[in-house]
């Protein structure tokens, strides 16, 4: 082993080499997310890679770095900023801050400056571009999970105070949101803390009328706005921006859309700012968001587009089919053979739909039939009402012991019989079934043998042990498996393990308050435990700390809910994805069905933003951003003109690009049959995370494919 000494001459060979090829190297983005998030130290690596000698100049400094300062930390390749671009020839001392702390190194990196906005703010370009067309006008702005809609969000608010406007609106779903979006924007607008307040049902009335007049900003949930607003507490005139948080909650009569409703009829001059990275997945369920909003303009950001490209973290999507074990299939086959007598008969008789897979959804609609039937007094209503109550309850057992395992299934067993004590009748007689009889006798002292279970834990065990350092978030449906999951995994070491649910009560369970959330939230962000087990309340906008891998025990058939969910990974660095599908079951649908949905409203997007008319919507202000500038190295300039390089530069870099991997392809043999190279060479640990799509071998994107549609 070389003393330290030794390595230090190695370093100077490798800065010699390095400063021979410096005018080879490209100036290239940084890949981290914003500038204010923490993140661990990496080892960085520009955006060119070099042949020879300078690729081993660089391990040479890399190796350097590592034995000189003693860091156990493994190397991590990534893009970076190209340092010798911006800094005398010579001065080694920039390059070793951006090895060791790219977060906190500023100088070589753009940032946004706005007399309302806190220094620090990282500049880029897809951000303003969304700035600029939402400050336009009234926008539905569409962009993927953890590229920062919420920025955009800051720069309109603070286009709004630098305008003179006197309030702004803020709702966003939960409680939980509305805390976050207040920290976040403490953070990152200069405005005094004071006028700054959240606005919830936790405050009484009397004390929301004193916030009200107040603050210049509210964040609040939006039932409270359109109860206030109903009840003559507060009035709208004054509100000059609207900004709505997870925007496809705007339907129907949601609150949230009723408040934009309310804005709309009584703001005098309403500016609305809607964000969401999933508004919906068929076009009648878009046209309606659109709709309820009131709003004309749509605005579409892809991963895909050159101006978020080297910003995107790559996410790894593994789908694991699970067999079920000779066990669980034992104990299906004579709940199975009941649930096909029941709706065997409901079939002859005319009530339920001729089909190879029962659903929820035919279940429902057989229960539609028989009311009709027992309005019009028929006697066959009742008995097949009767029988379509067991199989609603057969149909959910049976889809528990599938998909979620033999605790599950005996946890809604024991909650029906807490229903029967309460006097449900129909309850009786389901759990008086002789076949559910049997079962639950079978099933007393079973361990769980759903291989989901096993799975998991070896996936926690084992990413645990290669990256102790690193958060790992697990969604299930269910509590049941929530809790059981949480019970299994804090016995693997190093794991310190907890549950995040929601607030209603299940049973004689109570959920959890809001405090609790906030309080749990907390303690992830802060290391103070490593593994997250969440339901479907944990999917949406929670500024949780990004996840190296996020496991889904079951996939979602929405394609909302499936978008939320893989949002909660692969926010600042690339992590993985592993779905749980048992084959099948209804996993295998599910899985199918959210992925179709999520293909079919990005096309639906595209197509809507296409025939919008040029100039259809009205015009409140010019998106010159004039008070919106770039600090780079020292140098300011307007924020236009850097959109417009950024979109020259990045362009030219993915024209290089494909030229060079078609030349690839064009000496490569015909025989070999290979696979078209990827735009961009990544490392291994850089590898496909998440795009979020649910299959690896049919990857799909997260965010609209094609063309860059909001230039035109």
């Amino acid at each position: 082993m070389l003393p330290r000494r030794g390595w230090f001459l190695f370093a100077i060979l490798g800065s010699s080499i390095i400063l021979q090829h410096r005018g080879s190297v490209e100036r290239a983005r940084t890949l981290q997310a914003g500038s204010s998030r923490d993140t661990e130290s990496h080892f960085h690596e520009w955006e060119t890679v070099p042949t020879g000698s300078l690729r081993i100049a660089q391990r040479v400094w890399l190796l350097t770095l590592r034995a000189t300062f003693r860091l156990s930390t493994p190397i991590s390749v990534v893009r970076c900023f190209n340092p010798w671009k911006y800094n005398d020839v010579g001065s080694f001392q920039p390059l070793h801050i951006i090895l060791l702390n790219p977060r906190l190194f500023h100088r070589n990196m753009p940032v946004l400056r706005h007399p309302f906005l806190q220094d620090g703010i990282d500049a880029r370009g897809y951000q303003i571009a969304a700035t600029q067309a939402c400050i336009r006008c009234s926008t539905l702005l569409v962009m993927p999970t953890g590229f920062g809609k919420t920025a955009v969000q800051w720069n309109c608010i603070a286009d709004a105070l630098d305008s003179g406007i006197e309030k702004i609106i803020i709702t966003a779903p939960t409680v939980g949101l509305v805390e976050q979006q207040r920290r976040m924007i403490l953070e990152r607008i200069k405005i005094d803390p004071e006028v700054v307040r959240t606005y919830t049902g936790s405050d009484r009335p009397a004390k929301r009328g004193e916030i009200w007049d107040q603050a210049s900003i509210v964040i609040a949930t939006p039932q409270v706005i359109r109860n206030d607003v109903d009840s003559g507490l507060i009035h709208l005139e004054t509100v000059g921006l609207l900004i709505i948080d997870e925007a496809h909650h705007a339907k129907g009569n949601h609150a949230t859309a009723q408040v934009a409703e309310r804005y709309k009829s009584q703001a005098a001059a309403p500016w609305l700012v809607a964000a969401t990275a999933s508004p919906g997945s068929t076009q009648k369920s878009i046209e309606q968001l659109r709709d309820r909003l009131d709003v004309k303009r749509i605005y579409v950001a892809k991963r895909e587009d050159d101006l978020l490209k080297p910003y995107a973290v790559d996410m790894n999507i593994a789908t694991i089919r699970v067999m079920l074990d000779e066990t669980t299939l034992a104990l299906l086959e004579p709940l199975e053979a009941d649930q096909f007598q029941e709706t065997d008969a409901l079939k002859r008789q005319g009530f339920l739909a001729p089909t190879e897979h029962l659903t929820a959804g035919l279940i429902e609609e057989a229960a539609q039939r028989a009311s009709i039937a027992i309005s019009r007094r028929d006697p066959r209503g009742y008995d097949a009402a009767r029988r379509i109550s067991d199989i609603r309850r057969m149909h959910m057992l049976l889809d528990l012991l599938k998909t979620q395992g033999l605790r599950s299934a005996r946890s809604y067993l024991q909650r029906a019989d807490e229903q029967l004590r309460d006097g449900e009748r129909s309850t009786s007689r389901f759990l008086k079934k002789q076949v559910v009889h049997n079962f639950r006798q079978a099933v007393q002292t079973l361990q769980e043998c759903h291989p989901k279970a096993g799975i998991v834990r070896q996936l926690v065990e084992e990413h645990l042990q290669k990256n102790p350092n690193e958060r790992i978030l697990i969604f299930s449906e269910y509590r049941d498996t929530v809790e059981h999951l949480v019970e299994d995994l804090n016995q693997i070491p190093g794991a310190i393990v907890d549950r995040f649910i929601g607030q209603s009560k299940r049973g004689k369970k109570e959920g959890m308050t809001q405090k609790q959330q906030l309080k749990q939230l907390e303690r992830f962000r802060n290391g103070e435990m490593n593994v997250l087990v969440a339901t479907s309340v944990g999917e949406e906008g929670l500024d949780v700390p990004s996840a190296s891998m996020v496991l889904f025990y079951e996939p979602v058939p929405s394609a909302i809910r499936a978008i939320q969910r893989r949002g909660r990974t692969a926010r600042e660095q690339s992590g993985s994805v592993h779905v749980l599908v048992a084959n099948d079951t209804r996993d295998v649908y599910v899985l199918h069905a959210s992925r179709n949905r999520e293909k079919r409203m990005h096309n639906v997007l595209a197509r809507m933003r296409l025939e919008i008319p040029v100039g259809s919507y009205e015009v409140r202000k010019e998106g010159n951003l004039l008070e919106f500038e770039i600090v780079d190295d020292d140098s300011t300039r307007p924020a236009l003109e850097f959109l417009k390089e950024e979109r020259l530069r990045l362009k030219s870099i993915e024209k290089e690009t494909k030229v060079d991997a078609s030349e690839k392809n064009a000496e490569t043999s015909s025989n070999d049959s290979p696979k078209t190279p990827a735009l961009h060479t990544r490392s291994r640990s850089q590898k496909s995370l998440f795009d979020f799509g649910e299959d690896a071998v049919d990857p799909w994107s997260p965010i609209l494919d094609g063309r860059d549609i909001n230039r035109q």
